[in-house]
């Protein structure tokens, strides 16, 4: 493996590549046998080195898994395009109905890092489709699959129990907060879901979709409980606004000055909570027919 600092060996043949942009996390399973690259990114020379990296280990098999369909996490599949992909039963429709937004995103990214996107995007259908709670065994990879609303609804997040690790996707970040695209409630659950898997030891080391990693027990669950905090925190709020029968407007206001949490050094942590808020009570608040 490369001794480039964008690289971190976590354990065994468990690598990660850290991008140039937005701290993006590459996770790859490296074996003989059958590799898996998860979320591959972002830049062209990155995505250049991951590929020399797979090409010198030449497995006999190689999977793409793309945890979510937002724009910064579908763009490897050119570097690989015989290789198996696996993602969310709902990521096709996702990337199918954002693939003009996803190509403009990633043409002007490449160009503010002095780079240059020429392989386009073209939207597709992961070979296996997946949600819910799944248990997958690739070459001598075991996994466990479950879906990861509400920051996507495609999202998925990746538990490799053999490893203790997490790959949560984008979630429980160091340099962003939590963010959400509908109701509190069921990211609120997955996280729920998580907490005592790292209670009792199944989650040692956190990969988040962007940030640093976490390791050791006691880092996992301060992130997660960090985050869970702010959410039930968020949720009350926005169910008392609804009860005082507050508008948006009014309901942002109300709860502007509720502690987030705030990461990163070009901080956007109240306009994240403000979206938040918003997304949290449209969630609760039907609108008026």
């Amino acid at each position: 493996m490369p001794a480039s600092a964008a690289w971190t060996h976590l354990d065994g043949d468990l690598h990660v590549r850290t991008s140039a942009a937005f701290q993006m996390n590459s996770v790859l399973l490296l074996h003989q046998e059958h590799a898996v690259l998860v979320d591959a990114g972002i830049l062209p020379t990155e995505l250049d080195d991951l590929a020399r990296v797979v090409r010198h280990a030449n497995p006999s098999s190689l999977t793409l898994v793309f945890t979510h369909a937002h724009w910064d996490h579908v763009l490897g599949r050119p570097w690989w395009p015989t290789a198996e992909t696996l993602a969310h039963d709902h990521f096709a429709l996702e990337v199918r109905r954002d693939a003009a937004r996803i190509l403009d995103e990633i043409r002007a990214l490449a160009a503010r890092h002095g780079e240059t996107w020429e392989r386009g995007f073209t939207p597709f259908r992961p070979d296996h489709a997946v949600s819910g709670l799944r248990f997958l065994k690739l070459g001598p990879w075991r996994m466990v699959l479950r879906d990861a609303p509400d920051h996507s609804k495609s999202q998925l997040t990746v538990h490799l129990p053999d490893h203790g690790t997490l790959l949560a996707a984008d979630m429980l970040s160091d340099i962003e907060p939590p963010l959400l695209d509908g109701p509190c409630g069921p990211y609120l659950e997955t996280l729920r879901v998580l907490v005592p898997l790292a209670e009792g030891g199944a989650i040692t080391t956190l990969v988040p979709g962007h940030g640093s990693i976490a390791r050791g027990q006691e880092e996992v669950l301060r992130r997660l409980r960090t985050d869970v905090d702010y959410l039930q925190r968020l949720e009350a709020g926005v169910v008392d606004a609804a009860a005082r029968g507050l508008s948006l407007e009014a309901a942002r206001e109300s709860l502007a000055g509720l502690s987030h949490p705030s990461r990163g050094a070009n901080d956007r942590g109240l306009e994240e909570h403000l979206e938040n808020v918003e997304f949290a009570y449209r969630g609760r608040v039907k609108p008026a027919l």
